[in-house]
């Protein structure tokens, strides 16, 4: 995801104090992972609560941007990271994968579904190495993704998938959350597992009324509800990472689509994706808003910081 912006000099020192200190803070352990065939393909982050657990976990995927850690605002890593400190906070273990950067796979955004298969290989790879630490239940891991990911997450979900055979015959995911992902409505009725999805309304990339149209099919398709929507008015793709916008971002065939960060909308969904896991996994659910960190009052650099963290928000 390309974003430029413009900011005042002071401004942007500012930003580039509070990206350092975001810099500073501990990224959990990096793991190697291999796929079936024993290849070493993608590379992950653990962590974890305190004490000894067992502790219920869940993965987390990016989007067709990759985890974005290699460029100066790495918008979608501090997006990830943000939602695996709060999980961590609330009693999970969590497991940000890269599937982009060991590969050096750059067109992500332009070329669609493709990528869909390699990503449900590393999420199936990701959760057989949750389920073997002793500190983490393996009959409660769930799943995040972001844009393709949370496309991956919707396929993971389904008990039977030409993208994903290899589900039909293992243990997989309890729950998944899928963030602005491409709902295809022909999925619905293989939906099998809970899933909730969280989307904007003025979504001109993943457009939300697919997203309805597959809830509406699969809540006349089975007796219980499997699928949670919700979809935020005045809100676009990307709405949970920090960053302001709206952008425009390239995608297939040349056309661009909007990414505009929403801090209320990702306070909600936040909210919403505890209470989802609470209820599916067990763990805690506190309240999001509460335990936002005033860091500029922290440190005590009043206005100055304050209002860079703001624009960094």
């Amino acid at each position: 995801m390309s974003i430029t912006t413009k900011l005042g000099a002071l401004g942007a020192a500012a930003i580039a104090l509070v990206m350092g200190l975001a810099a500073c803070q501990t990224a959990g352990t990096v793991t190697s992972l291999f796929t079936d065939t024993g290849e070493e393909t993608f590379t992950s982050w653990l962590s974890k609560p305190e004490g000894d657990g067992p502790f219920p976990a869940v993965v987390l995927m990016h989007g067709c941007s990759g985890t974005e850690r290699g460029t100066t605002h790495q918008t979608v890593w501090r997006g990830l990271k943000r939602h695996s400190q709060l999980l961590n906070q609330n009693g999970y273990v969590t497991l940000i994968v890269d599937s982009f950067g060991p590969r050096r796979i750059t067109d992500g955004c332009q070329t669609g579904g493709k990528y869909y298969p390699m990503q449900i290989g590393d999420a199936h790879a990701a959760f057989d190495h949750l389920a073997s630490l002793p500190f983490v239940d393996g009959e409660r891991i769930g799943a995040v993704g972001l844009s393709l990911g949370g496309g991956t997450a919707l396929q993971l979900a389904l008990k039977s998938s030409v993208l994903d055979r290899a589900s039909r015959d293992r243990k997989t995911y309890a729950a998944l959350v899928a963030y602005y992902p491409w709902c295809e409505p022909a999925w619905a009725s293989s939906i099998d597992r809970p899933v909730l999805i969280l989307i904007g309304a003025d979504d001109d990339w993943t457009p939300s009324w697919r997203c309805a149209t597959l809830h509406n099919i699969a809540e006349k398709a089975t007796n219980t509800p499997v699928v949670d929507l919700k979809v935020y008015p005045d809100t676009h793709h990307s709405f949970d990472l920090p960053m302001r916008g709206p952008y425009l971002v390239e995608g297939m065939d040349g056309r661009t689509h909007t990414v505009a960060g929403n801090v209320e909308a990702r306070w909600d969904s936040q909210e919403r994706m505890l209470a989802f896991f609470a209820k599916y996994l067990g763990g805690s659910h506190s309240t999001v808003t509460s335990g936002k960190v005033d860091i500029a009052a922290h440190l005590g650099f009043g206005n100055f910081l304050r209002a860079a963290f703001a624009l960094n928000d």
